[in-house]
Formats: structure tokens, C-alpha cells, sequence
């Protein structure tokens, strides 16, 4: 019998700088550099995000970011964009570490790597943790899957609109415009 040992956030924490982890369930999973088109559409939504926390409060993350989003056993994960709404950003929040909380929104580009298990995975990890609102922005499809927290989800293309609810009220961003 191979017993793994299951990881904390901590000690994710203080591995060895240069490489991208996410911790499901308190399993390592190590992560390749992103590659030019998920690096160019990620900037792209963070630089959007931002706008609307620089407009309305919250504070929008950039990609990497560590949220805590679960204990015993332990998930963070590092979105490629992520806001926070202004009314969850509370003085006892560390500056230092990963966050302790979920983000109201996540955001994921998926990547060649990415498969289908792994992205089921993190979604669920999402909602599970309290994540509000999830982007999976999909390039080779060019369109949006968006997920809310009752685990509804809907899938849009380039001639559809992402919005953003009742988390960031009154974003609109036609999807066409993330490709270009």
C-alpha cells in the first residue's frame, strides 16, 4: 500500500519560488509556465477587472494569486484573475500569504494542458469554497463558460455578452472582444 502525504497551504507556501502549484484536497499539483495566449488573454480580463475594483471598491487579483479554499485537507488555488468585492475586504485580512478567503469572482483560461477531470475538479473546489462567479475563458472555442454559485452554468460565444451579475454590477464585456 502507497501511502501519499497530504500538503497544507503552509508548506505550499514555502516551496520553492519559480513554479506554479495548485493544492486540490491537499494533493500537489505542479503547474508549466502559461504560454503566450493564455498570458495575453489573462492581462486582458485582470486589466478589466481592475478597472471596475479602481470604479467600485473590491480588489481584483492578478493571475497566481493564492486563495485558500478549503482545510483538512487543504485547496488553494491561484486563478489567472480574481476580484474580491469591497465589503469582504476586512482589516484582518493578511497582506502577506495566500488569501484566507474565496474570491467573489475567479477567472480561468484554459490552457493545451488542461483536462477536463482537472477542470471539473476546480470548479467544484470553487463553488464548494464560496467562489460567487467563475470564468473559464476558452480560447480554442473562443467563448466563456460561466458558472454561478447555485452551480448553474452557460456557455457563451463571440456573439454574446459576459456580464457581471451581482458581483461586479454593471461590467459588460462583449466575449468577441477578448479574442481580439
Amino acid at each position: 500500500m502507497v501511502t501519499t502525504k497530504l500538503m497544507t497551504a503552509e508548506e505550499v507556501e514555502f516551496l520553492p519560488e519559480g513554479q506554479r502549484y495548485d493544492l486540490i484536497q491537499g494533493r500537489l499539483i505542479t503547474m508549466s509556465p502559461a504560454g503566450r495566449r493564455h498570458g495575453r488573454l489573462a492581462s486582458r480580463v485582470g486589466f478589466l477587472i481592475a478597472g471596475f475594483a479602481i470604479d467600485h471598491g473590491g480588489e481584483a487579483y492578478a493571475a497566481e494569486t493564492g486563495f485558500i479554499l478549503a482545510r483538512h485537507p487543504d485547496t488553494v488555488l491561484g486563478p489567472d484573475a480574481a476580484y474580491v468585492r469591497p465589503e469582504r475586504i476586512t482589516p484582518d485580512l493578511p497582506d502577506t500569504g495566500y488569501l484566507p478567503i474565496a474570491p467573489d469572482l475567479a477567472v480561468e483560461v484554459l490552457s493545451p494542458s488542461n483536462t477536463r477531470a482537472e477542470m471539473t475538479e476546480k470548479v467544484a473546489a470553487y463553488l464548494a469554497g464560496g467562489t460567487a462567479l467563475l470564468w473559464i475563458i476558452d480560447p480554442e472555442r473562443r467563448s466563456v463558460t460561466v458558472y454561478t454559485r447555485d452551480g448553474q452554468s452557460r456557455i457563451l460565444g463571440e456573439g454574446e455578452t459576459l456580464d457581471g451579475g451581482e458581483v461586479l454590477p454593471g461590467f459588460s464585456l462583449p466575449v468577441a472582444d477578448l479574442f481580439v
